[in-house]
């Protein structure tokens, strides 16, 4: 399920390359069988800056396990779940 959410946000452009070298996807465990639920947080360390005790989330993807469709929760003022953009960036 990871695999898919970091294909979706490399498709779609979601994130800068920068920040998909600074991110960190967890798995939610409130999937099920029809859509894998993950969430996409900053990394902060070393190489990407920032106080490592601090995770900021930057959205939440929701895939769709049969036919691939995304929606994530990148929208101001709203944050409710629509589909990914055809290219974000």
């Amino acid at each position: 399920m990871l695999k898919r959410a970091e294909k979706v946000i490399t498709e779609h452009r979601l994130l800068t390359a920068q920040q998909q070298r600074c991110m960190s996807l967890v798995y939610r465990d409130d999937s099920d069988a029809k859509t894998g639920k993950v969430g996409v947080y900053e990394v902060h360390d070393e190489k990407c800056g920032g106080d490592p005790n601090v995770s900021h989330r930057l959205f939440d993807l929701e895939i769709d396990l049969k036919t691939g469709a995304a929606k994530w929760d990148n929208n101001f003022p709203d944050m409710e779940m629509r589909p990914v953009p055809r290219r974000a960036r």
